[in-house]
This record gives structure tokens, C-alpha cells and sequence, in this order.
């Protein structure tokens, strides 16, 4: 990560294709020793493996690590983490697995792309979570990323798409 580096997403409604904003995050503020990368003025902090610490007014208790520290096709992880939010905790985990290579394209452009699945529940709401990631080693983002939530009877909660629209990282710009 470099201060500076910046990528704009369109975040939409998986279901409806609406779309909901557009929103920029840049690198404001890189700290190797304590494992830091803040965006945005620290409004969100990840490790240095693009793993979320902070976003908005969520905190998690340890890096969410939906980005894995090697990338190949079949390989499996868990997440677990607690989410607090207002003072108000969850408890969250997902399975994940790299399940193919897939070439896809966004406003951005096309990518070839790591295609991570994930399955798991928020343990406080009961709340089933399914969450979709593209991902490219050596991009400091993620190209494409959709999540869908279930209330305990099955029926949808919230929907998201996000989608690249434009990238400046140090020695990529697309």
C-alpha cells in the first residue's frame, strides 16, 4: 500500500440492480510496524493484507480475513471475528473457498480473478450470510465483491454489489 493509492466503487442492489452510490476509498496514512493501513482519514483501518480491523462505526476484534495469504484454487478457510457496532456486539463467521479462477468485467475494466466463496452466520441475529469476492494478488482492492443475508426464516435482508469503476495504485492505473 502507498498514500495515495485510491479505487471508486459503484455499490448497487444485487436484487434489483439499483444502484445506490458511488463512494472512493484512499490511502491515507501506511504503518508497517503496527500492521496499519488507514483509508479515508482512518474512517476505515485494514491490515496490511487488505483485511478490515474498522469500517464506519463497525470494529472487529481481530481483521476480518476475507483476503487470503495465498491464493489457490480449492483452498479453504474460516473467518470468525466479533463485530461491535454502538456498543452492540455479533458474532460472525464465514467458510471460505477459492473456488475457480474466472475472468470478469467491471466498469474498470476486465480482470482475471480469484473467485472466493463464503458461508457463514452472524451468531447474535441469526442471520445467514453468503458472500462473494474477486479478488487479483497484487491489487490492493477487490475488483468485485456481492454479500446476501437471510433472516432466521430464509427471507432476504440486504443485498450488495460493489464494483470496481476505477483504480490508482502505485505502479498499476487502470
Amino acid at each position: 500500500y502507498t498514500v495515495g493509492d485510491a479505487a471508486t466503487f459503484r455499490e448497487s442492489d444485487l436484487m434489483t440492480n439499483v444502484e445506490q452510490r458511488t463512494y472512493t476509498q484512499r490511502i491515507t496514512r501506511v504503518d508497517a510496524e503496527t500492521d496499519q493501513v488507514e483509508i479515508n482519514g482512518g474512517r476505515a483501518v485494514w491490515d496490511l493484507m487488505g483485511n478490515v480491523i474498522k469500517a464506519g462505526n463497525n470494529e472487529f476484534d481481530a481483521p476480518r480475513q476475507f483476503t487470503p495469504a495465498e491464493f489457490q484454487v480449492g483452498k479453504k478457510w474460516t473467518a470468525a471475528f466479533i463485530k461491535t457496532k454502538n456498543d452492540l456486539a455479533a458474532s460472525i463467521y464465514y467458510d471460505f473457498q477459492i473456488v475457480r479462477r474466472e475472468k470478469i468485467v467491471v466498469p474498470a475494466g476486465s480482470f482475471d480473478t480469484f473467485r472466493i466463496e463464503g458461508q457463514g452466520w452472524n451468531r447474535t441475529v441469526g442471520k445467514h450470510l453468503e458472500m462473494t469476492l474477486w479478488l487479483v494478488p497484487g491489487l490492493n482492492f477487490p475488483v468485485k465483491h456481492e454479500k446476501l443475508f437471510r433472516g432466521r426464516k430464509g427471507r432476504l435482508t440486504d443485498t450488495e454489489r460493489h464494483e470496481l469503476v476505477s483504480l490508482r495504485q502505485q505502479a498499476i492505473g487502470i
